[in-house]
């Protein structure tokens, strides 16, 4: 089902209808706002909403729904599955480990494909710089988790500056890591509108943390 004429993106909302056919009226109306904003892809957006599930630990129909909606848009399983370890030393691991046994038994219901592939041995990226610590066994910790994160070659580094910058919203982390990572996205080629409408979309994940995080953005981009 289409969401409106002001968005063309197909997305699932069957089942929402099962329930109550009144929200599945305004979640329609919600996704022709969010999926209708041109800074970002579909596959970003989708990338997006998991990522704040599993922040938000939105583990039941929401997430459901964006897995259907990441198969209706071609996103393989082993993409989903680098967003998961992507996601984790933000969201935290034992959220992420629940969300990865959410996601095996989606997977088989929904008819992904599945099936292992092996993983090349990757050596870790430079680890995430708005994420620093004066302890000496925390920054080595922050250095080697979230440079494993940033290893995740699935996602491409401008979809994991998009997640990461969710997370911040999502773990409501808007002070100097949410700036710094404004100051990577841009670094790595976002321009201003795409990094506000990265925040925009978030509107229907938590309206007042958008707002906040907006304001937050304006104050970042005038540093």
């Amino acid at each position: 089902m289409t969401t409106s004429d002001r968005s063309d993106v197909d997305l699932p909302s069957s089942p929402l209808a099962a329930v109550d056919l009144e929200f599945e009226r305004m979640a329609l109306e919600t996704g022709a706002f969010t999926y209708g904003l041109g800074g970002t892809s579909v596959r970003e957006k989708l990338l997006q909403v998991i990522a704040n599930d599993v922040c938000r630990v939105h583990l039941g129909l929401a997430f459901r729904m964006h897995v259907m909606a990441a198969k209706m848009h071609g996103i393989p399983y082993a993409d989903l599955l680098a967003l998961l370890r992507f996601v984790a030393p933000y969201a935290g691991y034992p959220a992420a480990a629940d969300a990865l046994e959410r996601l095996g038994a989606l997977g088989a219901e929904l008819g992904f494909d599945t099936a292992a592939e092996p993983e090349p041995e990757r050596d870790p990226a430079e680890p995430d710089p708005a994420l620093r610590s004066t302890d000496d066994w925390m920054a080595g910790f922050l250095a080697s988790r979230t440079g494993r994160s940033w290893s995740e070659e699935r996602l491409s580094l401008r979809e994991r500056i998009i997640v990461a910058i969710t997370t911040d919203l999502g773990m409501q982390t808007l002070g100097e890591p949410f700036h710094e990572h404004v100051r990577l996205a841009t670094r790595l080629g976002l321009n201003d509108a795409e990094i506000r409408d990265v925040v925009r979309f978030t509107a229907e994940l938590g309206s007042a943390r958008a707002v906040a995080a907006l304001a937050e953005l304006d104050l970042a981009l005038e540093a």
